[in-house]
């Protein structure tokens, strides 16, 4: 008997759904996992722009208990110096790949999520969490730290003191207090209906603008203001000269000579 793929996928129109798939261990985050996740990163920056491609994707947990619990355990026993830091380095590779891709990435976190799980849904764009998901970074209850990014995206998220204060005392947090820090966007009964919902929102928009506002924000969040503005500045150069923009100045005008008398159109 064929085992069941550790990454199941599943297209709504432009979105593409996939739903990390070994529930008995809590969807935690294999190698082989791992494997499937670059796989995916890598499929969309190759894909971006063509005809049928997805324009948004959606990460969520099989089952109802967990988006991910982690890393497995298992792939961290014995491990080399050398061996945990190419363990951590291809993580940190494919999650920044998720980050960069052109399309919009929600986590839809149905369940807990913690250390390596939550590393993954901090590098989507946007999170949407059920009333019972608990987010943390546990890792330092095994005498280590966050590897695929917790250190350096939890502080972006949340600010430097109540990240240390999660990573320090590898206690989680409910997704009532997540959503108060900022750690999740919204929280919603059904996780993964509502980030479908968000993602059909953002597909109204310019698929050539949605990529370039978020360059222009992760270079600054990664290179401080000031690259950030030059960024900002060049690539709103690249957006006014694209067929999208123009196409959208000119309904804005058209709209507008059909107006009523003291209406301006949205």
């Amino acid at each position: 008997m064929t085992a069941e793929p550790v990454l199941l996928r599943e297209r709504i129109g432009d979105i593409l759904i996939a739903t990390l798939n070994r529930p008995r261990k809590g969807n935690s985050i294999n190698n082989e996992l791992m494997a499937s996740l670059g796989d995916l990163a890598g499929e969309l920056h190759q894909q971006a722009g063509e005809p049928g491609a997805p324009r948004a994707l959606i990460l969520t947990g099989s089952g109802d208990r967990a988006f991910s619990a982690g890393a497995d355990i298992n792939n961290l026993v014995g491990l080399t110096k050398r061996n945990a830091v190419e363990q951590m380095r291809t993580g940190q590779i494919f999650f920044d790949m998720l980050e960069d891709a052109p399309q919009v990435v929600i986590a839809a976190i149905n369940g807990v999520a913690l250390g390596g799980g939550l590393e993954l849904a901090m590098a989507c764009d946007l999170r949407v969490a059920s009333p019972n998901a608990k987010l943390g970074q546990p890792e330092i209850t095994l005498a280590n730290i966050p590897g695929w990014g917790g250190t350096q995206r939890l502080p972006r998220l949340i600010g430097e003191g109540r990240a240390l204060e999660l990573i320090l005392t590898g206690e989680p947090v409910d997704a009532a207090e997540a959503h108060r820090l900022g750690l999740v966007n919204t929280v919603a009964e059904n996780p993964l209906a509502a980030a479908v919902d968000l993602a059909d929102r953002i597909l109204t928009r310019s698929a050539y603008a949605v990529d370039r506002a978020k360059q222009a924000v992760y270079t600054g969040v990664r290179h401080g203001i000031g690259r950030g503005l030059e960024a900002e500045a060049a690539l709103v150069g690249e957006c006014s000269t694209s067929p999208e923009q123009r196409a959208a100045v000119q309904a804005f005008f058209d709209r507008k000579k059909t107006a009523p008398a003291g209406k301006e159109p949205r």
